[in-house]
């Protein structure tokens, strides 16, 4: 019974952990386009069938097309600082307290995930006023993996997500200048999460713990939402586009388990969690200022202030006297989130009619503040600059490359288990690095 008093504590701590890490997959992605992330324009730029995606209201200056895309992230994480994870066995009290094998430890720690991530767009134009898009692509995830031996392993020990939105639309030529786009976004969103739990006893006789027990979750869900685009088309040298793309809560279900050291294995199905993905606002403009050269800019307003807190239950422990049912209450982890403004600006210039190089950079605030900032998530000020082509092969083939690199500011960690008081604080070291490719396919 004593041992089963020992997991109810960690896996408690450990659903305090879980929802830190859960936000991580709440990341928000750009790279559902190697031509618009590589020039920046967004909602105005209206190129190839990508434009679904940005500002669907586009879709009406697009002939029969599909677009196939992918980009292949790096993003290297460390950490630097101290760690210190008290035993779950001091939570017991006397005697055996007298057991508990505390970690601490000083040093860095790696996380180094790598993600392809593909992209499908589709443009359809049903008249010379209405058109039909479709784009199949992610649009939020995140994943850091420190390994199973990391001096990070009781905070985190890798947290994985995988998530689709699927994103139809019709769009309207309200006139020579306007048009609208509309459609709903069919999302689906996973996680799957495992971390450590420091229950070892420097006296296995007496607490029979050798090492180090484990926590696991695993939960998904399906929702929708929706987007609406306005393009306003000033004269055939200038286009102004607003795009906006709402709020998604996605009540992830699915099951938590934790196996004990050297004992048994316990796990349940009720498992829950509300997962806030804010609403995005796009304002873009783009302007030919020759025939070869083009320059534009965006202002995204993202709304992760709905992000307060995270609240997650059913989180699963072997049963006891007290808790025969071996599930977990509620637990509270704050996030205090704020909405940020992301700026860019992007050219590209026609060397020949079929050759085209492009640039962008891009300035991008963290919604985090150093009082509630996670191993999971280390997220900084970024500062990104891309570089790409198009090279069109024939009036139906055209192909996109892009590479790019953010640099990331180093930020400030303060990782704190508020059950069973592990603490993680120093800073991370974070860059991506993109590189990638797109076919563009008039049909």
């Amino acid at each position: 019974m004593n041992t089963f008093r020992i997991a109810r504590l960690s896996a408690l701590g450990l659903l305090a952990v879980f929802a830190s890490q859960a936000f991580a997959s709440g990341y928000k992605m750009e790279f559902q386009s190697a031509s618009v992330l590589a020039d920046a324009g967004e909602a105005a730029v209206v190129e190839d069938a990508g434009t679904n995606w940005y500002n669907s209201a586009g879709l009406v200056y697009l002939p029969l097309q599909i677009v196939m895309s992918a980009i292949d992230v790096y993003a290297p994480t460390t950490f630097h600082g101290t760690v210190n994870a008290p035993s779950t066995l001091n939570q017991l009290g006397a005697p055996f307290d007298m057991f508990a094998s505390n970690y601490s430890a000083s040093g860095t720690a790696s996380s180094h995930p790598n993600s392809a991530l593909p992209a499908f767009h589709l443009s359809a134009p049903m008249s010379d006023t209405v058109a039909l898009g479709l784009s199949v692509v992610p649009a939020w995830g995140f994943t850091e993996d420190y390994g199973e031996s990391s001096m990070l392993r009781y905070n985190l020990t890798r947290v994985y997500t995988k998530t689709l939105d699927i994103a139809p639309s019709i769009a309207w030529k309200l006139n020579s200048q306007w048009s609208l786009g509309i459609g709903p976004d069919i999302h689906y969103f996973s996680v799957q999460s495992k971390t450590h739990v420091r229950t070892e006893s420097i006296n296995p006789a007496v607490v029979p713990t050798l090492g180090d027990s484990i926590s696991r979750f695993s939960a998904n869900d399906w929702n929708y939402g929706g987007h609406i685009g306005l393009l306003f088309k000033y004269s055939d040298t200038t286009r102004i586009g607003l795009n906006y793309r709402s709020k998604l809560v996605m009540h992830l279900n699915g099951y938590s388990a934790f196996g004990l050291d050297q004992g048994g294995f316990n796990e349940t199905n009720l498992f829950q969690l509300p997962l806030p993905l804010p609403a995005t606002t796009s304002l873009s403009i783009y302007h030919d200022f020759t025939p070869c050269w083009a320059l534009m800019g965006t202002v995204a307003y993202d709304q992760w202030s709905s992000i307060q807190n995270y609240h997650a239950k059913n989180y699963i422990q072997p049963p006891t006297p007290d808790n025969p049912s071996g599930i977990l209450p509620d637990v509270t982890q704050p996030q205090k989130m704020h909405n940020t403004f992301d700026l860019s600006i992007g050219t590209h210039y026609k060397l020949t009619e079929n050759f085209m190089l492009r640039g962008s950079f891009k300035y991008e605030p963290t919604p985090t503040s150093d009082s509630y900032r996670y191993v999971n998530f280390p997220d900084g000020v970024k500062y990104g600059f891309q570089i790409g082509s198009r090279y069109q092969a024939s009036k139906k083939i055209a192909i996109d490359l892009i590479y790019g690199h953010v640099f990331v500011k180093s930020a400030h960690i303060n990782d704190v288990n508020p059950v069973t008081g592990a603490v993680a604080s120093g800073h991370s070291n974070t860059s991506i690095n993109l590189l990638g490719g797109q076919l563009v396919w008039n049909l």
